[in-house]
């Protein structure tokens, strides 16, 4: 009831200092809310990208240290061996291609391209039927 009349006083509907107060402290824990969502989604985006790099120095520090365990129980200079473990992965990185290449022989994207020839094929229509 004190707000109807409080309302009736001032027509042009302006709060007061409470409601004022109220309307900051809502937009606070609004804006907040906003900014720990936003935080919450970066940081698992985050998250992914930190796991990737811990599993990329992982794989580093394993191959360095398989290279200097060969190269310690087998006498041969470390060297030698890195240039072998960079030599197989060079050729398991030809033969990953040549096989994504023969997976590949199909043309890509079947549907597209035939909606594209019929475009085509609409725009040599309307080419012919235009007066010259």
């Amino acid at each position: 009831m004190a707000r109807a009349s409080a309302r009736v006083r001032n027509p042009a509907g302006h709060a007061g200092l409470i409601d004022n107060a109220i309307g900051l402290v809502s937009a606070f824990f609004d804006y907040i809310e906003t900014r720990a969502a936003l935080l919450a989604v970066e940081s698992k985006a985050m998250l992914l990208q930190l796991a990737l790099i811990a599993v990329v120095f992982g794989y580093i520090f394993i191959l360095g240290s398989l290279i200097v365990g060969i190269a310690h129980l087998t006498g041969i200079s470390w060297t030698w061996i890195a240039l072998g473990a960079g030599l197989v992965h060079i050729a398991l990185a030809v033969v990953c291609v040549l096989l994504a290449k023969a997976k590949l022989t199909g043309r890509l994207y079947p549907e597209t391209r035939a909606e594209l020839k019929k475009d085509q094929q609409w725009l040599k229509s309307l080419a012919k039927t235009e007066p010259q």
